[in-house]
């Protein structure tokens, strides 16, 4: 029973982990173009992801990697 309700249970999560995620970042973009009144604000915070997520993830790996 308990592996059943595991089988349910971890894919419910990670949809509401995925759609919250989205619904922040989503969010995020919208107040940050609002509040700017154009959309260099929202390129910027895009660029700056695209960078800085692959850096942490790399640098994460590092530290992993040497334990």
């Amino acid at each position: 029973m308990q592996q059943f309700l595991l089988a349910v249970f971890i894919p419910l999560i990670s949809l509401a982990t995925v759609a919250a995620f989205a619904f922040g970042l989503g969010w995020v973009f919208l107040t940050i173009e609002h509040a700017m009144h154009n959309e260099w604000g929202v390129i910027i915070l895009g660029m700056a992801l695209v960078i800085i997520v692959p850096a942490a993830a790399f640098w994460g790996q590092n530290i992993v990697e040497k334990e």
